[in-house]
């Protein structure tokens, strides 16, 4: 039960880091600040940081998914658009490295390019990972499958 909550509440780091480290490049090229580029590595390096974690939680959640009664095609799909993300964005990070953490006109192009197809891809992982929980029931389902009533509270 554990492998399914530590899942959903390590994802929403990589998810705020790497669009954040995106928002922080754009502002870098647009005010032409070194603080805003050198920011965006080290959220980019943090993002990936916490979506290896994700990635790795998310693996141990897998099972219990699946002994849950959850479509193995949603998660295998959820889970390959996972390692695709990451892998986006670890191409942006060895990038940074080669470059220097400095760009030009020539390499800002692809690069805002490839950050916006990994963006894409973080959605769509995002989203995929979304319809596991509220559309059928990851995490939930399990919690009425053992006798937990969900009810809502009012406050008297």
């Amino acid at each position: 039960m554990f492998e399914l909550r530590l899942h959903p509440m390590l994802v929403h780091f990589p998810i705020a880091l790497f669009f954040t480290s995106v928002l922080f490049d754009a502002a870098g090229a647009w005010f032409k600040r070194d603080s805003f580029r050198e920011g965006a590595l080290w959220l980019l390096i943090l993002g990936l940081l916490g979506g290896a974690a994700a990635t790795i939680a998310g693996t141990w959640a897998e099972e219990a998914a699946e002994k849950a009664g959850i479509a193995e095609s949603m998660i295998e799909t959820h889970e390959t658009l996972a390692f695709v993300t990451l892998g986006i964005f670890g191409v942006l990070l060895l990038g940074r490295l080669v470059l220097r953490n400095q760009f030009t006109r020539k390499t800002l192009v692809p690069y805002f390019l490839i950050a916006a197809i990994g963006l894409g891809t973080l959605s769509a992982t995002g989203h995929y990972g979304g319809d596991l929980v509220y559309e059928q029931g990851a995490g939930v389902a399990v919690a009425h499958k053992v006798g937990v009533n969900v009810v809502e509270h009012t406050r008297p």
